[in-house]
């Protein structure tokens, strides 16, 4: 391969890597109306917004790349939301947003925790018509203060176990990672599969990290600010 070929390529390759799409409040996620599913994706920059799944043919899509406006979204509206109602029966669905068309513009809402292989979001919908979403992402998860302390929340629906490990608990005493301590096991799930620990804290500024099955560390995706380790931050006062 010659240089300018191999320079061409590269600057391709990292113009992708760098595709940066907007995060997706969980305000914006799919529900019922009158009409349909609306769905509502926000791109205040974008020139068009197609949404794209298994519903539609994946907006018969041409080696990734969307010209029929017939599945472009309406918008962007003041607040730069793009919007499109769909009727969908009860099922389950797997869907994309795709910016401008391109093949580089796919992407699923980050509010949406359950995907598919191909990273796909996947939504359900009830005999109701009702909207059900496996989404880590709820305003009333944040870190709540109360009059013991600190009361956090996880949502882990399928999860056996989960632990909460910060620097209050020597990081849950793990091992190479590994957490097993019983004490520091989160109470759950409950009915939405949310799991949840209220901690005493000294004020000041608190790292924490779920710890799922023992394993798998995760950042608090409700909670206010992380440190550059990808550690959720909680400040006492």
């Amino acid at each position: 391969m010659n240089r300018v070929l191999l320079m061409l390529l590269t600057v391709a390759s990292t113009a992708v890597a760098q595709t940066h799409f907007p995060t997706q409040s969980p305000a914006l996620l799919p529900q019922k109306t009158e009409g349909g599913i609306l769905f509502r994706c926000y791109a205040p920059e974008a020139h068009i917004v197609y949404l794209a799944g298994d519903f539609n043919g994946w907006a018969s899509n041409v080696d990734g790349r969307i010209t029929n406006v017939a599945f472009a979204m309406t918008g962007p509206g003041t607040n730069g939301v793009w919007r499109k109602t769909v009727k969908l029966n009860a099922g389950v669905y797997h869907f994309k947003f795709n910016a401008n068309g391109e093949g580089s513009g796919w992407f699923a809402p980050d509010s949406i925790d359950e995907r598919d292989g191909d990273q796909n979001a996947i939504l359900h919908i009830n005999a109701a018509g009702e909207v059900l979403i496996a989404s880590g992402r709820n305003p009333k998860w944040k870190p709540q203060y109360t009059s013991h302390g600190v009361l956090l929340a996880c949502y882990a629906p399928k999860a056996h176990l989960v632990y909460l490990a910060g620097d209050f608990n020597d990081w849950g005493h793990n091992r190479d990672g590994l957490v097993f301590d019983p004490r520091f096991v989160m109470h759950g799930p409950d009915g939405d599969g949310v799991w949840r620990s209220e901690v005493e804290l000294k004020p000041g500024r608190h790292l924490y990290q779920f710890v799922i099955d023992g394993d798998h560390w995760i950042a608090d995706p409700n909670g206010d600010e992380t440190d550059k380790d990808g550690h959720s931050v909680v400040e006492v006062r």
